[in-house]
């Protein structure tokens, strides 16, 4: 529109580049490539599979003290959600608390939950696992594109909460 003069009273210079936003090249900025490939069974119902990895801790404090979130994503619908933590010991708390809401409003069963080899590893996790018949798979150590789906949504969520 400016090339072709149908602004009138706007002056625009066309001959330097635009500015850049110091702020959004550094929210867009990734470490490595997390590859697009889907490994085993895609699932064919609700809570059929769903991928769990923490997240943080962030830059700043929220408003009511949460530094992590721990994001979820179920392998068949996509939903995602994202449960605020103040402390990464806190998060068999908030999975257990969660499965119980989840199973409630969807009436189905979680079958297989798939976490990083991480803090969701522990003897609680496997007891509660048992408990209520959930086969708990680990990603190898230090091999985050294993969880891919979960790395990908940190980076997008992150990408743009640094950008604003």
């Amino acid at each position: 529109m400016a090339r072709q003069g149908i602004i009138k009273g706007m002056p625009i210079n066309l001959s330097s580049a635009p500015a850049t936003c110091d702020h959004c090249i550094l929210g867009k900025q990734m470490k490595s490539h997390v590859p697009k490939m889907h490994e085993g069974h895609q699932a064919t119902k609700r809570l059929e599979r769903v991928f769990v990895n923490l997240c943080g801790p962030m830059p700043c404090v929220s408003k009511y003290g949460h530094l992590y979130s721990m994001n979820i994503i179920d392998d068949f619908s996509s939903y995602v959600w994202s449960l605020p933590l103040k402390s990464k010991s806190e998060a068999i708390n908030v999975l257990c608390a969660w499965h119980c809401t989840v199973e409630n409003q969807t009436r189905e069963k979680l079958k297989i939950v798939i976490t990083n080899n991480g803090k969701l590893v522990s003897k609680t996790t496997t007891a509660w696992c048992a408990l209520h018949g959930i086969d708990h798979q680990v990603t190898a150590p230090h091999t985050s594109a294993q969880n891919g789906w979960a790395e990908q949504l940190h980076r997008t969520v992150l990408g743009k909460a640094h950008a604003m």
